[in-house]
């Protein structure tokens, strides 16, 4: 293997180069040390340049992808230059690892939910939004029936989640609970994944969430509500309408910027990731192994 990496690196493929000491930062100089690597199960994790385009040119189209950005009903446009700029991206963001604030600078388009959905697919082949929910309605069923049957303090706490729902609740609200539910019985606290705010100080809100590091917020606001994501304090998707959804895209969020899941919320965001999207189910920590070998 040693070898077939050698000539990998003879070829100049990304994957193997992005890890050659002397492209690490002089504090990084070690060959067990900041590994870039699959973790997610990417399948096109750092894509080479296309035929023709080197890094020069591509920065170009980026600039260009900039003025689109500004001009309205210009998604077309917008959606096949992405695409175009894939590697390009990834190049930057794997290398790189820059901050999410200069990431949304350079990058604007891709902090909109259809382009998420678009460059999730891009690396790991599965469509985002249809593949979660319906893994998630299709577990349904035996997640209840586990709830339900589950006794003692943490029991109390899933009957009282599952208690909000009215006699005849919509798809995304039973959903919601389902995944209130799912989180206690991993052991996390709800309040980790989602911050909820009733007719809330909008600057105490934005004080609250500059400290999140990943997060899901609902504003509600008289008829009106908000719910989106924050990312290193920064709002970086809004008027996602449910917070099924917003947990869909947390994890299209995760795999485009390549953040590690938070300690806090790591159970649950890992059940998604590989019970519900399907993806690297093979390498489970201990917790997750157990829920899902329980599930089956």
């Amino acid at each position: 293997m040693a070898n077939y990496r050698t000539k990998l690196r003879g070829y100049g493929v990304p994957e193997v180069m992005c890890n050659a000491l002397k492209r690490k930062r002089p504090a990084d100089q070690k060959s067990a040390k900041n590994v870039k690597k699959p973790r997610k199960a990417e399948l096109n994790y750092l894509p080479p340049y296309p035929a023709g385009e080197d890094e020069e040119s591509q920065e170009q189209e980026r600039i260009q992808l900039l003025s689109e950005v500004m001009k309205r009903d210009n998604n077309k446009l917008i959606k096949d230059k992405m695409a175009k700029t894939f590697s390009h991206r990834r190049n930057k963001i794997i290398n790189q690892s820059p901050s999410i604030e200069d990431i949304k600078a350079r990058w604007p388009a891709l902090f909109e939910a259809s382009h998420i959905q678009d460059e999730f697919q891009r690396i790991t082949m599965v469509q985002l939004d249809s593949k979660f929910m319906s893994k998630l309605d299709e577990h349904t069923p035996r997640l209840l029936k586990r709830f339900h049957s589950k006794g003692g303090s943490m029991g109390l706490q899933l009957q009282a989640i599952l208690l909000m729902a009215p006699s005849n609740p919509s798809i995304d609200m039973s959903r919601g609970l389902v995944i209130r539910c799912l989180m206690v019985y991993l052991g996390e606290s709800t309040d980790q994944l989602l911050k909820e705010y009733d007719d809330p100080d909008e600057d105490n809100v934005s004080q609250d969430l500059a400290a999140a590091r990943m997060t899901i917020y609902r504003a509600k606001n008289n008829a009106t509500e908000d719910i989106g994501i924050v990312v290193e304090g920064i709002k970086v998707l809004t008027a996602l309408g449910t917070f099924p959804r917003a947990c869909s895209l947390l994890i299209g969020l995760a795999c485009a910027l390549n953040l590690a899941y938070p300690k806090e919320i790591r159970q649950t965001l890992e059940v998604f990731q590989k019970l519900f999207l399907e993806l690297d189910c093979s390498k489970l920590s201990p917790k997750a192994d157990s829920f899902t070998r329980m599930h089956k």
